[in-house]
């Protein structure tokens, strides 16, 4: 696959999601749709970036708009969505009604020691652990690729989500983790 300095994308997966007791599963969730937006935190215009798969899956692959930052600092939302329903269904609010059993990772050379984003999570669910929702975010010099990542991760034992699951992700990657990928899409990051 060829990589695009405007845009660029891994793919956007569209998975079923299991029910929260890891039994059967819930009715397919299809995501369309996957919307960055980046505030700063001083105040100002928010920044926007969307990975879009108009047709779903299958079809023509989706494409991701490019992430411009000025350097600061950023509260950073991520938002899900099924453009394919008229009006769109928000599939977020899945996300945070369910945020035991979901995680929001962030991984790729835009996040690494030397890239230009440093990350941290701002949001917890009920058992203290990350669900990547809301984050901060601050931007240096540089370009790169994120990878935003939902995982779903429901209760297994020992847990499929567990205090350590950001750091596994980030030293053996997101696929040698426990539960299910239910979207994933790569931006091209520039801070001039």
């Amino acid at each position: 696959m060829t990589l695009s300095k405007t845009s660029m994308l891994a793919t956007l997966m569209l998975a079923a999601c299991g029910s929260p007791g890891g039994g059967a599963s819930n009715d397919e969730e299809v995501i369309t749709t996957l919307v960055l937006s980046f505030a700063p935190t001083g105040g100002g215009v928010s920044i926007t970036a969307e990975f879009d798969d108009p047709d779903g899956e299958g079809g023509q692959a989706g494409t991701a708009q490019p992430i411009n930052l000025a350097a600061g600092s950023y509260t950073l939302t991520v938002g899900f969505q099924n453009r394919l329903e008229a009006p769109p269904e928000e599939i977020t609010d899945e996300v945070r009604d369910e945020q035991e059993f979901h995680l929001v990772l962030f991984t790729g050379t835009a996040v690494a020691a030397a890239g230009p984003l440093t990350h941290s999570y701002g949001d917890q669910d009920a058992n203290g652990l990350p669900v990547g929702l809301t984050s901060s975010v601050m931007a240096r010099a540089g370009t790169g690729q994120l990878t935003v990542t939902l995982r779903h991760m429901p209760p297994e034992e020992p847990p499929v989500k567990a205090a350590d699951t950001v750091m596994l992700a980030k030293q053996n990657g997101i696929e040698t983790l426990g539960g299910s990928t239910d979207a994933t899409a790569t931006f091209l990051v520039t801070v001039p």
